[in-house]
């Protein structure tokens, strides 16, 4: 194994060089997974995005996940869920007002 010896350098301009040339080499690899096309695959997210997007904690989805409403990823050891299922499952478990009950007042 090879020493290399950083003497001379600060520690902010080793990390930018550092950071400059893992740009390059990811950079020369192809396009990065942001600027790729939703026909490459699904939109993954996690389970603190899927509860950001539905306005619900993220117990309720990890309730949800086990109740079998949402259907859900492992890799990794983490969860994800794809877009797509998340909205679908907002449309169809969407809260309705309840219609007012007839002679609702007392005199």
């Amino acid at each position: 194994m090879q020493t290399i010896l950083t003497t001379g350098v600060s520690y902010s301009q080793l990390l930018d060089d550092l950071r400059a040339i893992i740009r390059h080499e990811v950079s020369a690899h192809g396009p990065a997974p942001a600027e790729t096309s939703e026909a490459a695959g699904p939109e993954l997210l996690t389970v603190r995005d899927a509860a950001t997007l539905l306005d619900v904690c993220p117990a309720t989805i990890h309730d949800w996940k086990r109740r079998g409403m949402l259907p859900y990823h492992k890799i990794g050891g983490r969860s994800y869920l794809k877009r797509a299922d998340v909205l679908n499952a907002l449309q169809a478990h969407q809260r309705t007002a309840k219609p007012a009950k007839k002679g609702g007042h007392r005199e």
